[in-house]
């Protein structure tokens, strides 16, 4: 399965969930200690658009707005969610060479990578999500590949800033899904 798919698939999964959601459901503890649902997908669609902005050149969040939890959802959060999925596709259409490098609010890398990174953020913020919501999701075999990967060279360093927790022991026999919210630091159960 090729980035862009796996990018069109996590995000209709995050526009699937955001419309279901109620104005009181903003309100809702997250799994991140510090967010409540409001927080948390305010940092998940500024992380769709930072992502973008590295793709198409345009305006993003700064790094410490990105990882602020400032609500940029205002009264219609759909609609927030939608704006930031169409520029994040728009965007990703335009990369013709996967190796050819990008700057990001993490610095430069190759346009794979930062793909890859965007994609794994809006998986794991969804399960989130859908964790504050009282909902399940799990991954299919591609994503939690995918999160996997990304997860093993994304969180240590950012664990070291605080960014994620400690891994979390799985139980034996946990589902792939499992496996990767508990090495980003949350309880899969």
């Amino acid at each position: 399965m090729d980035s862009l798919e796996l990018l069109h698939r996590a995000d209709a999964r995050l526009v699937g969930l955001v419309t279901g959601l109620g104005m009181d459901d903003l309100d809702l503890p997250s799994p991140c200690s510090e967010w409540n649902v409001r927080s948390l997908l305010s940092h998940t669609v500024a992380s769709i658009d930072a992502f973008s902005a590295a793709a198409d050149g345009g305006s993003g969040p700064t790094e410490q707005e990105l990882f602020s939890g400032a609500d940029i959802l205002g009264s219609d959060p759909l609609a927030v969610v939608q704006r930031s999925v169409e520029r994040s596709h728009r965007a990703w259409a335009t990369i013709a060479d996967w190796q050819a490098p990008v700057t990001s609010v993490l610095g430069e890398m190759p346009a794979g990578q930062a793909i890859g990174i965007v994609t794994y953020s809006t998986l794991l913020h969804s399960w989130d999500l859908a964790r504050a919501l009282g909902r399940r999701v799990e991954f299919d075999d591609a994503e939690a590949e995918l999160a996997e990967a990304v997860g093993q060279q994304l969180v240590p360093p950012l664990r070291q800033q605080e960014l994620f927790g400690e891994e979390v022991n799985p139980a034996n026999g946990a589902t792939a899904t499992q496996r990767v919210v508990a090495f980003s630091g949350r309880s899969p159960l």
